[in-house]
């Protein structure tokens, strides 16, 4: 491979490497130590390059587009704490089996533990979270060296894609020494006739090809026994980045007709089929002693980690002896409630499939009960969501107005529990994307612009105010995205879930020290970053500005107020009423 000096023929053949296995975006922080892996990236051609000023936007944003793709992205940085910086990305990518690459230039191994600048202890610096950490030698010219860095290449795909293992982020720790520009240096040119590990392998094969079995068939077909011997099973769906995850936990539920119960990110909520599949309004359903004793099931499988709704997981503990088989193949034990008798390790789509053509068909009376909850509580919250103005209206109607093939951010805190409460079920083709790994609602704005420019959709983000403000940097420094992003904001001036805990009756502390309310202006905040603002007070101007807002590939932020205090009480009396409605569905003749 053509190049003027070890260093420049070192980040060339990295990248080339990371092109034949199919990376195709990298994020990129400014810096000097960086230069031969950015200009790489650059140069090559394969790659769509992102510049960030702020190292964690970066991270995030590459989760935005690893979770929006199903694909590895990569963030490059230079050496020093900018590669701390991507500690929290690195920690949300481990929790939730995200392919991330992070790739941080060092200064030689010789210079550390001494005073030289900007040299710190990179090389285990993320600890046990990334799959694998690589700590790369300084570039040597030989043919031998680069045939190491094009294996060590293949290993972090692997690593990150879970061949053989459990996707999840993967640490290139890359030492450079100076000249870090692609200037020519006596010494460094190659000599005798180019061989793979320098010019790649014919055919643009990767160097090597690891594959790994995460098997199915066995675990699908106990599956299927499991669900043959219940009379009432009931399928829950955790969040899940692997958008088969969610078509094939609709496609068995369709083919047995047991009741699923699908998270806002499980990719079974929204979706084809979702509509007559998934159990609708599950927190209401749930909400009463008694509708939980007419609903109690006799076997639960449950896919992924545990779902959002505490209502849901509440329901689960309550369940004892109950046989409930937990279908996950993440490196994390998915059992926090200790509920679990069975768990399958495995590729969840494929045991899935499998267990689909080995089940029967329920007796539908079973699945009519769940529905015949559902059906009351629509009756009661459907109205209440179409007149009323609080946030989970406001979460209602933004997964309404979803256009097909668009992709919904969805950030932590109160939105993901708004959308699970209150979104129904939609067969919108729709990509659901949020961080619940660790549910940190740090780089959601990163995120969201990471998973619109991943996708190339129409995407909308639904936040609240503080959530875009600890991620407001990335909204200045934002280029134009691909597709239209609509930044729904839901303005409570401060932290609306807190509202949820027994904190709440104890003021002080409560509201100056817990939610923190502020006074900062979004409009302003807006007009800083040069984004059109809309201010939404109902559910039909919201509505109006949704729709509008699709035709234009640009950024715009649509405010939408309510009142903290009122919007608990509100919240809370539309499931308490629902929950009733499907109690009374429920109750003997």
């Amino acid at each position: 491979m053509s190049a003027p000096n070890r260093n420049t023929r070192w980040a060339r053949t990295l990248a080339d490497e990371f092109g034949r296995h199919g990376l195709g975006h990298v994020c990129v922080g400014s810096g000097s130590r960086s230069a031969p892996l950015v200009e790489a990236f650059v140069r090559d051609g394969r790659f769509t390059v992102h510049p960030h000023v702020d190292e964690r936007s970066a991270g995030f944003f590459a989760l935005g587009i690893v979770s929006s793709l199903g694909r590895p992205a990569a963030v490059v940085t230079t050496s020093g704490t900018a590669t701390a910086n991507l500690f929290a990305a690195v920690i949300e990518a481990s929790q939730t089996d995200l392919p991330l690459l992070v790739l941080t230039a060092d200064r030689p191994a010789i210079l550390r533990g001494l005073d030289a600048n900007q040299t710190i202890g990179q090389a285990s610096l993320y600890g046990t979270y990334p799959r694998l950490a690589i700590d790369l030698p300084v570039p040597r010219p030989d043919g031998a060296d680069l045939a190491h860095l094009r294996t060590a290449v293949a290993r972090a795909w692997a690593a990150a894609t879970g061949a053989g293992g459990i996707a999840g982020p993967v640490h290139l720790n890359v030492q450079f020494e100076k000249p870090l520009e692609p200037v020519a240096v006596p010494g460094d040119a190659l000599t005798g006739t180019p061989d793979a590990s320098i010019v790649g392998r014919e055919a643009d094969r990767p160097f090597t090809i690891v594959s790994g079995d995460r098997g199915g068939p066995d675990a699908g077909a106990m599956l299927a026994s499991r669900v043959r011997d219940a009379r009432r099973p009931l399928i829950v769906c955790g969040p899940s980045p692997d958008p088969r995850v969610g078509r094939a936990a609709l496609s068995f539920a369709g083919a047995t007709g047991a009741p699923l119960l699908a998270d806002p990110l499980s990719g079974a909520r929204f979706g084809p089929g979702a509509a007559r599949t998934a159990v609708a309004w599950a927190d209401a359903v749930l909400a009463t002693p008694e509708a939980r004793r007419a609903l109690r099931p006799d076997l639960v499988v449950r896919i992924g980690p545990a779902p959002t709704s505490s209502a849901v997981n509440g329901f689960l503990s309550e369940l004892g002896e109950t046989d409930h088989v937990v279908v996950d193949a993440g490196r994390r034990w998915k059992d926090h409630a200790h509920t679990a008798t069975v768990v399958l390790r495995v590729d969840p789509a494929v045991a899935l499939v499998s267990a689909r053509d080995g089940a029967h068909t329920l007796d539908a009376g079973w699945r009519e009960s769940w529905c015949a909850a559902s059906d009351a509580a629509s009756e009661v919250l459907i109205p209440i969501l179409a007149e009323d103005w609080f946030e989970g209206a406001i979460a209602a109607r933004v997964a309404a107005e979803l256009p097909e093939r668009g992709t919904f951010f969805i950030g932590n805190s109160m939105p993901i529990r708004d959308v699970d409460a209150f979104a129904a079920p939609s067969d919108a083709d729709v990509r659901t994307v949020g961080f619940r790994g660790a549910s940190g609602i740090d780089g959601n704005v990163s995120g969201a612009l990471g998973a619109c420019a991943g996708r190339c959709s129409p995407t909308a983000a639904l936040m609240g105010d503080l959530t875009l403000l600890h991620d407001v940097g990335a909204l200045l420094m934002a280029e134009a995205p691909p597709s239209p992003l609509q930044l729904i904001v839901v303005q409570n001036r401060g932290g609306g879930i807190f509202h949820m805990l027994p904190i709440r009756d104890f003021d002080p502390p409560f509201t100056r020290h817990v939610v923190m309310p502020h006074d900062v202006s979004i409009a302003a905040v807006a007009e800083a970053a040069g984004i059109p603002h809309r201010l939404t007070e109902s559910a039909a101007e919201l509505e109006a500005e949704l729709r509008a807002g699709w035709g234009r590939a640009e950024i715009r932020i649509l405010e939408a107020p309510v009142e903290r205090e009122r919007n608990w009480r509100r919240r809370r009396s539309a499931l308490e009423v629902a929950g009733q409605a499907a109690a009374g569905a429920l109750a003997p003749d």
